[in-house]
């Protein structure tokens, strides 16, 4: 049999081109909180995946972390609107509407998106169209961003319980009641369930039964969420301290006083031994994860209530003066930073975690548009704030304008 060794080698590189394609494409996606169910929030910079800039402005307020997912960023709303957007220019693919807002970060898994709602149910969508696969009912209100293993979602709700349902049909596995609401978002590694709780506690729940393998006692709330990482928990408490914890007993490693409640989530790097996390007095800290030392502080000057998403050489932070911050992750120093209201306070909050992917970072505020940064040129959208300052300084020159002529024609007449 002749080959022909010249087609043979055009297939052969369009096999790799199509290899490299879905392997770029798996690379670049942040489907959950944090990225995956450690919450490290750190992603392989390594991808081709880049998009335009680009901002939309949607509903209302958005305080949900931004989900990406293939060609979709998914968000919520407060007005209770879950879309889907396309990535390259923000253009809305589907939406999902709902009567209640929507402060739980979606999560995606085998085409399906989890998320909950005010209204205290839990909902699955189908990630192509946005259609209701089921919903499944809490006893209160739901901000827990949920998690998903091969079997079960895992979430907390603000009736003080949390719960692990089957994720094909939305039945009951197991409920375990807490003392008080649940804010934090679930992380899993081992078979087990870990999360904070406002009763001032982080607990470990064995994910098969949600019987207690452990439970750890801090001095206030714990709305952080824990991230996992080398046989630790790492999370912070409102009592002003991100504290280590073994994962398998329990025991404290070690505890860093931050000056300040610690609502935002550690972001961990793995490889530089390090923790990235925010403070309500507007620190940014990098913690060596090993004994709590401290590497560097930021002071912003602004709360930080998101979380650090990890890229690269850089972090990215929102601060509550509307600013998306971009650090070098070894010292500190300010990479970049994008104001879309240009100074510190003109624009919404940003409260929510950014999303990296490749060259790309979507973020969102609570002035309610989303945006997409290129992160390689360090360029941001032109912002509709950009409009209303030209309309400002428009209508102080035509009123300058104006009152030259009658102060001339008053001068004139004397």
């Amino acid at each position: 049999m002749k080959i022909n060794f010249k087609k043979l080698g055009v297939c052969m590189v369009v096999l790799f081109i199509l290899v490299g394609s879905i392997s770029s494409l798996s690379a670049s996606d942040w489907p959950m909180f944090q990225n995956n169910l450690r919450h490290t929030g750190y992603i392989n910079q390594d991808t081709s995946y880049s998009t335009q800039t680009w901002t939309v402005n949607l509903d209302s307020a958005i305080t949900t972390n931004p989900v990406l997912y293939g060609d979709k960023v998914l968000v919520g709303t407060q007005k209770g609107t879950l879309y889907a957007l396309d990535a390259q220019d923000g253009d809305e693919i589907w939406k999902f509407e709902l009567d209640d807002a929507i402060r739980s970060s979606p999560a995606v898994s085998n085409d399906s998106i989890y998320f909950g709602a005010d209204d205290g149910y839990l909902y699955s969508l189908d990630i192509d169209n946005g259609k209701e696969n089921w919903k499944f009912k809490s006893g209160d209100s739901i901000c827990s961003s949920p998690a998903i293993d091969s079997d079960n979602v895992y979430f907390g709700s603000d009736d003080g319980s949390f719960y692990a349902i089957t994720r094909d049909n939305a039945s009951l596995e197991w409920q375990y009641k807490t003392d008080d609401d649940i804010k934090s978002s679930p992380a899993i590694h081992n078979d087990t369930v870990y999360f904070g709780s406002n009763d001032d506690k982080v607990y470990a729940l064995d994910t098969d039964d949600g019987s207690v393998k452990w439970e750890y006692d801090t001095g206030d709330n714990v709305r952080s969420s824990p991230a996992i990482v080398n046989g630790t928990v790492y999370i912070g408490s409102d009592d002003n301290q991100i504290y280590a914890i073994d994962e398998e007993s329990g025991n404290e490693n070690w505890t860093y006083n931050a000056g300040s409640s610690v609502t935002s989530s550690p972001s961990i790097d793995e490889r530089q031994c390090t923790l990235y996390a925010g403070t309500e007095k507007g620190s940014i800290l990098a913690l060596d994860i090993r004994d709590g030392l401290k590497k560097w502080e930021v002071k912003t000057g602004s709360s930080i209530n998101t979380t650090p998403s990890i890229f690269g050489t850089n972090i990215a932070v929102g601060t509550s003066s509307g600013s998306m911050l971009m650090l070098n992750k070894f010292t500190g120093n300010n990479v970049w930073s994008y104001n879309p209201g240009y100074i510190d306070n003109f624009a919404g909050s940003v409260s929510a975690s950014p999303v990296t992917s490749g060259g790309s970072l979507f973020m969102v505020s609570e002035d309610g548009n989303v945006y997409s940064l290129n992160t390689d040129q360090k360029i941001g959208p032109t912002s509709i704030y950009t409009y209303y300052i030209v309309a400002v300084i428009a209508g102080i020159l035509v009123l300058l304008v104006v009152l030259k002529k009658l102060v001339y024609d008053k001068w004139k007449n004397n």
